[in-house]
């Protein structure tokens, strides 16, 4: 476990990117139930629109993959930061739905892309990974760097196991790019990084690689759970005693919070923590209802619509925490103050 606050340097997030949504299929529950063979069940629609809060979610089709998610969010992103391929100096690449898990995809995308002088590695922890990619990041930008991307893609819709509707409903599949930048309007007051490998097994695919043709069995390759109550209970705590360690290690009092962005696994579990924890209900960023939980995306595309509300700015004292707890299980979190 890790924990660290009163950080000498700064950096933000310069600009966010998302993939092309408008070519992924945009799924409501009715359509996602009868593809699923589960008929027009309008209980159940109205249980996981009521209940979890889910509505719609982007599937990317059959012949398309996490790479090629990645592929358009980071196209995005240079189109508007061209500067990135000459000055960039770190490439980090976040997500577990690789569909080539022996090849360095950040180094694989930083060549296609034609990136000069970066240095490329990928991470690999769950749903938090992305929170991660931050820590990392402002570990590189404290050794001197002045720039560099982090892009995270998911398509863990082509994992998941239609026998179990409340996890098909839930996720869905997406990629962002993010331009990190040192910088002196930004203080990073506190990070804290952390997982209970006991826990490992509630959330996994089993499948190996490379996979032989002789003895495949398809649902090896599908999320397989122990959904026992002490592990919904542990990861539960997990939620709120990571955040309250973050604002604790950070000395930032709940109420300052003016920016809380989580991962999401249900439209309401992130309004639940951050009440707990005595966070504004109104700083909470919420996009779950839209996209559903694409693993480690789902921070920064939850990011990515709050900053682009009608209105949004900061301002001086504002603090902006990015926090997640996902499979592993890992926790991370990061506090950063904007200072003007």
């Amino acid at each position: 476990m890790l924990k660290h606050g009163s950080f000498d340097c700064g950096f933000e997030i310069s600009d966010v990117a998302t993939c092309d949504f408008s070519s992924l299929e945009k799924l409501d529950n009715e359509t996602l139930f009868a593809r699923l063979g589960k008929g027009n069940q309008g209980k159940l629609v109205r249980f996981i629109e009521r209940t979890m809060g889910a509505r719609r979610r982007y599937h990317c089709d059959p012949d398309s993959n996490a790479l090629d998610l990645a592929r358009s969010a980071l196209s995005r992103l240079l189109e508007r930061n061209p500067e990135l391929v000459e000055d960039a100096e770190f490439f980090i690449m976040v997500g577990i739905s690789n569909p080539m898990p022996i090849t360095t995809t950040s180094a694989l995308l930083a060549g296609e892309f034609g990136f000069k002088k970066v240095s490329c590695w990928d991470i690999k922890s769950g749903c938090s990974a992305g929170v991660l990619a931050l820590i990392q990041a402002l570990q590189w930008i404290q050794s001197g760097a002045k720039s560099g991307v982090i892009v995270s893609s998911e398509t863990l819709s082509k994992f998941s196991n239609p026998e179990v509707l409340q996890m098909s409903a839930a996720i869905g599949d997406g990629a962002a790019a993010l331009k990190i930048s040192a910088s002196d309007r930004w203080r990073v007051r506190g990070m804290v990084h952390g997982t209970d490998p006991s826990l490992v097994r509630t959330m996994m695919v089993k499948g190996t690689f490379p996979i032989k043709l002789e003895t495949y069995n398809p649902s090896d390759y599908l999320f397989s759970f122990e959904q026992k109550v002490e592990v919904i209970e542990a990861i539960g705590k997990y939620w709120i005693q990571s955040l309250q360690e973050l604002l604790e290690v950070a000395d930032v009092n709940p109420a300052s919070v003016t920016h809380y962005i989580a991962h999401q696994v249900d439209a309401s579990k992130n309004a639940a923590v951050a009440n707990h924890c005595d966070i504004n209900p109104d700083n909470v960023a919420r996009s779950f209802a839209e996209y559903g939980n694409m693993g480690a995306p789902t921070v920064f595309v939850n990011y990515h619509d709050w900053v682009n509300r009608p209105g949004h700015h900061y301002q001086k004292g504002d603090n902006l925490v990015f926090h997640a707890v996902g499979g592993g299980v890992s926790w991370a979190g990061l506090c950063l103050e904007y200072l003007g």
